[in-house]
């Protein structure tokens, strides 16, 4: 009866569709002909627009495109242009109302018979996560599966994931993998316990002079390692590998940092300050030392005292914990390069592990349960280990109806157990062994569209569904137990339970994934590593400060979510959250140690906000030069929710000059007299502008650098500090005009601007959050309800908590 109600519907859609299209033209013609006809018809076709031969054909995708956008460009007033007679309000009022009605009335039909959201594959992200949480495996699976589609900036779009045969190539590999490693095949291992230090890989290493060159000793007799450009071999404990690879160990480290007065790196800083902290670098590496290291962090040591601190990781076979001094902690610009003599003194390294947090694991109890293991030779009973079954068909039903329900996050039927189990008979019948024979049935299931994709039907999601959305949304994983028996007790849909819900998962630290994605997708913080900064340009930026960058965001985002912050935050706040080494690269005083943590800002700050933010700055950048087009680009959409038109085909891109002759400014220029690309221009320009004091790193400066031609084939030895290969070059101007025609001359009036307008920055924050949250992009019909949580949100300024419960109780959230 359902289907026969949604067939009807797209049925009265289509005629309606087709019964306006004739009367829509004589509707719309007073506003075409009057005011818009001179630049977009046949002969014109300014912006490649040609209105008199645009159909209303809203089934196609890209005319449907065309006439929103029609309708945005006249609602803000950008079209007809500001130098063209204005229309008479009552005729821009009703061609406004008549193409509302038309754009309103054709999606919200869509979306009743078809749904808002297309069928929705599992991203990558989404797909790791859920099989390690149902395994109960950290196995690395990312890397195996191809990259997604993007849409707007998101991931997880289900019209952008497409499914092809390598998905499907790569969905078996990564299936087989993880299986593998849930399955046990030896005796539970020892968690162990041992202290060791750098000893024995120092007696190893027999090169002559290079003991003295990489180690020396401390004055309590430690073996101290020494700098040696931050990645010397020396820092990779050879002593010890681990007995269990690809297990989780704990390493409990207790080291200080010292100064080399008369080492052979040292240099006159050193004999100056000789009190001077240092941050030790902690990874894996391989060994013999390959020059690579994986899982790092960064930690500060104080030279008068010694620190214990932790540090927990997978290690593969062949990895060995690795430590190295990194840099100097400087209390002025011009201690920077003091790098010379730092050493790492290492009194001890306590190892832990593997470390077991039940056994058998919960992934084998997922699937084997209690079945026996035997090895598969009797002579020898610790290796080789496979589970048994004197019964193995009753144990395969039993083990398929557990483990079904939870890859499809569902109650699955009878018809489909027995299709897994069939899966089962048939390659024990081959010959196959029973745990062989089950584990195919394990990897069907895994490889199916029914875990694969996100089960919704058109209409009001079912509570198991409801359940999928909010937990991908919030955790980017399957839903738990607890929301699984909301869900079976059909409670979940409820606004006060989904609401409690919805509190008690952004509470748990698996929201840690809902900060990442979100920001990873809204402010394009995935791409943080798509560019480096030019090493000559930028000798001071290292990685320490790009995963300081990154933590500042995430954990600004965070302080806004818990305390229900203002969306005006976005643009300006009175705090920031940082550790030394950023506020080091912001010039902010009396910030140590590299933990972030909040820290209130002066009114004189330049700081504050995401759009001053180091990661948000090195995004919107390249890695040479900053870009106020491409800047501008990345605040409209991103922090104002009004993307900028593509630019003209034909219209070359501006090359950065890095020799310092001319100044962005007197580019664009040039580039602005195009009359193609003056309009888009006036609106991009400003916020990009209004940035340039800030580097590509996220550094304030009042000059440009510049490479000179003494420096152009030279080569940076010392990265991450400030052996300059630059030279300061022309004056930086951030003052430019609004395309209103408000003027501002730098970042702070700029702020300003914005900031009287905050209901846009809630607007912009609302439709990514929906984006983010329902895994489709913004649809006309959408543009109500997201009024409706504007409003609403209000009595709380827009608070970011509030607007995510809002989305979360919204139709477009609760409905496919």
């Amino acid at each position: 009866m359902k289907s026969a109600l949604n067939i009807t519907t797209l049925f009265c859609a289509v005629v309606l569709a087709s019964a306006s299209a004739a009367e829509l033209g004589g509707k719309l013609e007073p506003m075409f002909d009057q005011h818009c006809y001179d630049c977009h018809d046949a002969d014109s076709k300014k912006g490649g627009l040609d209105l008199a031969a645009l159909k209303w054909k809203p089934d196609d995708v890209e005319n449907l495109l065309q006439w929103t956008k029609v309708f945005d460009k006249v609602e803000r007033g950008e079209m007809p242009p500001k130098k063209k007679n204005r229309p008479p309000s009552e005729v821009s009022s009703s061609f406004l109302k008549t193409l509302h009605d038309e754009l309103h009335t054709f999606s919200r039909h869509k979306q009743e018979s078809d749904g808002r959201v297309v069928y929705r594959r599992l991203n990558r992200t989404e797909y790791v996560n859920t099989v390690h949480d149902l395994l109960g495996i950290d196995t690395p699976l990312r890397d195996l599966l191809p990259e997604d589609g993007t849409a707007g900036g998101f991931d997880n779009i289900g019209a952008a994931l497409n499914l092809s045969a390598v998905h499907l190539e790569r969905y078996l590999q990564a299936a087989d993998l993880a299986l593998k490693e849930a399955t046990i095949t030896t005796p539970k291992p020892e968690t162990k316990k041992i202290r060791t230090d750098y000893n024995e890989t120092w007696h190893d290493w027999n090169a002559p002079g290079f003991q003295n060159s990489q180690w020396t000793h401390s004055p309590e007799g430690f073996l101290a390692i020494r700098w040696n450009g931050g990645n010397g071999p020396h820092g990779a404990l050879g002593a010890w590998s681990p007995p269990v690879p690809d297990a989780r160990y704990r390493f409990r480290i207790r080291a200080r940092a010292m100064i080399d007065k008369e080492g052979p790196n040292a240099n006159a800083n050193d004999k100056k300050r000789p009190d001077r902290h240092i941050v030790l670098k902690v990874a894996l590496a391989v060994w013999p030392y390959n020059g690579l290291t994986s899982e790092n962090t960064y930690v500060e040591m104080s030279p008068t005292e010694f620190r214990e601190f932790e540090y927990e990781a997978r290690v593969p076979q062949g990895k060995t914990l690795w430590l190295s001094p990194y840099r100097i902690v400087p209390e002025t610009p011009d201690e920077r390069s003091m790098v010379g003599g730092i050493c790492a003194v290492v009194e001890w390294v306590e190892i832990e592990g593997p470390l077991l947090e039940q056994w058998p694991p919960r992934g084998h109890q997922l699937l084997y349960g209690n079945l026996p293991l035997q090895p598969a030779n009797a002579k020898v009973a610790t290796k080789d280990l496979r589970v048994v079954s004197s019964q193995p068909e009753a144990d395969a039903r039993r083990l398929l109806a557990g483990f079904l329900p939870k890859v499809f996050r569902r109650p699955v039927t009878d018809e489909e157990v027995i299709e897994h189990l069939a899966l089962v008979k048939e390659q024990m019948q081959k010959g196959r062994r029973f745990d062989e024979a089950l584990r195919a049935a394990y990897k069907m299931a895994l490889c199916s569209p029914k875990f694969l994709f996100l089960q919704e039907k058109p209409g009001p999601l079912d509570d198991h569904a409801l359940a999928s959305r909010l937990s991908y949304g919030l955790w980017s994983t399957a839903p738990d137990d607890e929301l699984h028996a909301l869900a079976a007790q059909k409670k979940l849909h409820e606004p006060a339970t989904l609401r409690a819900q919805t509190e008690r998962m952004l509470a748990s630290p698996r929201a840690k994934h809902f900060t990442q994605n979100f920001l990873g997708s809204w402010l394009n913080l995935r791409d943080i590593d798509f560019t480096q900064p030019d090493t000559k340009l930028y000798p001071e930026f290292e990685q320490y400060l790009q995963q300081s960058m990154v933590s500042e965001t995430e954990r600004f985002f965070n302080e806004l979510l818990s305390r229900n912050l203002s969306v005006r935050n976005i643009v300006h706040s009175d705090f920031a959250m940082l550790n030394e080494r950023l506020a080091e690269h912001y010039g902010i005083a009396g910030v140590k140690g590299e933990q972030i943590r909040k820290v209130s800002l002066t009114p004189s700050s330049r700081r504050g906000g995401f759009i001053t933010q180091g990661a948000v700055l090195k995004v919107s950048a390249n890695g040479t030069s900053t870009s106020p087009v491409v800047r501008g680009a990345y605040v409209l959409d991103r922090i104002l929710g009004t993307p900028p038109d593509p630019p003209p085909k034909n219209v070359p891109a501006i090359e950065p000059d890095i020799r310092g002759a001319t100044t962005i400014r007197e580019q664009l220029d040039k580039h602005r007299n195009q009359q193609a690309c003056a309009t888009c221009h006036a609106k991009l320009d400003p916020p990009g502008f209004a940035l340039e004091n800030f580097d590509v790193t996220g550094r304030w400066r009042t000059n440009y650098r510049a490479i000179p031609d003494s420096a152009k084939d030279k080569v940076v030895s010392v990265p991450g500090t400030d052996v300059r290969f630059y030279t300061q070059g022309r004056p930086v101007d951030p003052s430019f005009i609004m395309a209103d025609g408000r003027p501002f001359k730098d970042v702070d009036e700029f702020k300003q601007l914005i900031l009287a307008q905050p209901e846009q920055l809630a607007h912009c924050v609302t439709e990514k959050l929906i984006t983010h949250f329902t895994g489709a992009q913004l649809q006309f019909a959408d543009r109500e309800v997201v009024e409706a949580i504007i409003h609403r949100a209000a009595s709380s300024d827009h608070g970011l908590r509030t607007l995510v419960h809002e989305v979360i109780q919204s139709r477009v959230f609760t409905h496919k």
